[in-house]
């Protein structure tokens, strides 16, 4: 059984797209189920976070999530994609993303 089974959150990915010349304008791209869980200190001061909140999450592998995205998750908290890295555990294989909260 895979990582799948801890999916606890529905998100909307979002990306930054050309509306027209230099209008830009973040439109939703798709829609996934995750995990998502808060960082502690030490984790992020190893990532060189200091001053903001940061969370991990993790996507299924096909998920279709990009560095510079935006995620707004069930509870309608918003997230800047920070970086995305694909994991290969045999049978378990998903995206971990690290995630800064935005307004926090």
């Amino acid at each position: 059984m895979g990582i799948k089974r801890f999916f606890n959150h529905t998100v909307v990915v979002r990306r930054l797209r050309t509306i027209s010349g230099n209008l830009k304008s973040l439109q939703a791209t798709a829609t996934a189920d995750g995990a998502i869980q808060e960082m502690d200190r030490e984790a992020r001061s190893a990532q060189g976070i200091l001053e903001e909140k940061a969370w991990r999450a993790w996507f299924d592998e096909d998920t279709d999530i990009n560095e510079g995205d935006e995620i707004t998750d069930d509870n309608g908290v918003v997230y800047h994609v920070r970086e995305v890295v694909a994991k290969d555990y045999g049978i378990n294989r998903h995206l971990q993303v690290l995630l800064v909260e935005l307004n926090a």
